[in-house]
């Protein structure tokens, strides 16, 4: 017959597993407000609580995060950046007037463009922790104006000019593709398409990126934006520069002009101001 064994002091039945705690009213209510918190308040914590659960995981979630609040894999700005041009070769649409020829440079900048070659500068700034290819360059020709031929300011060179990054050769059609320079350096010879040769402009993570832009045209006055197409984890994005809100770049051809101020002082010679009209002769519409 079966017996119950003994055993010694009093019996007892088994112990119930203590309910789970409910999160307390307070809590849940953290949690609620933390989702309805700011932007940056929940990009910074998602990846740090994912990060104690799965490591190496926060730099893909922090780029997730990024995306779903709406911020852009790069920040663009872009800015005229005359110095890519030796000397200073400007014209305008208006006939400027000023007491002294040495005074007219703003005036004629003020609603200008520079002739026959424009620089540009691009900045990128990465905001990914991967690398960001830049695929495709263009520039956009939004107009084709008859060449500025108001006002002409002129000044030869003095010394040397910063090399360009990307070139844009404008009369080449509606959509422009960049050229790069010839990785010797040497300026005989030509430029290449950008990407030709499979090598690719990228950015690395928290890099900073100036691309030095110049255009040429000798045929109009072009107002243009640059179009720039990146890739970022298999995703492809473009972004214009300028923004469409902003005012275009500018280039104008060289031309004859109703007025030109001339900076030339060799041989002791002053700053003058020529009447084109009734000087022909002594006003510049070419490049030396």
């Amino acid at each position: 017959m079966n017996r119950r064994p003994r055993v010694a002091g009093r019996l007892s039945p088994p112990k119930k597993p203590e309910p789970r705690r409910a999160a307390s009213p307070r809590w849940r209510a953290r949690w609620r407000a933390l989702g309805k918190g700011p932007k940056w308040l929940i990009v910074t914590l998602t990846p740090l609580l994912l990060t104690a659960a799965v490591p190496g995981i926060a730099p893909w979630v922090v780029d997730k995060a990024r995306d779903v609040y709406g911020e852009q894999p790069v920040t663009v700005s872009s800015e005229n950046f005359r110095e890519v041009v030796a000397g200073l070769y400007w014209a305008t649409g208006d006939q400027v007037t000023v007491a002294a020829p040495g005074d007219s440079f703003d005036a004629v900048q003020r609603n200008g463009a520079q002739m026959g070659v424009s620089g540009h500068q691009i900045t990128l700034d990465s905001n990914r922790s991967g690398r960001i290819d830049l695929v495709r360059i263009t520039a956009v020709v939004e107009k084709r104006l008859p060449p500025l031929d108001g006002t002409a300011f002129i000044a030869d060179p003095q010394g040397s000019s910063d090399a360009p990054i990307v070139d844009f050769h404008l009369d080449s059609g509606p959509e422009v593709p960049a050229l790069v320079a010839d990785e010797s350096g040497d300026p005989g010879k030509a430029t290449r398409p950008y990407l030709s040769d499979g090598k690719v402009l990228f950015l690395e993570k928290g890099q900073t990126e100036h691309l030095i832009v110049r255009a040429s045209t000798r045929k109009c006055f072009c107002t243009w934006r640059v179009r720039i197409e990146y890739s970022y984890r298999g995703d492809r994005r473009t972004v214009t520069l300028p923004p469409p809100e902003s005012p275009p770049f500018k280039t104008t051809a060289w031309a004859f002009h109703r007025v030109e101020y001339n900076m030339n002082t060799a041989d002791g010679a002053a700053p003058a101001r020529y009447d084109c009209v009734a000087q022909p002769a002594a006003c510049r519409v070419v490049p030396r």
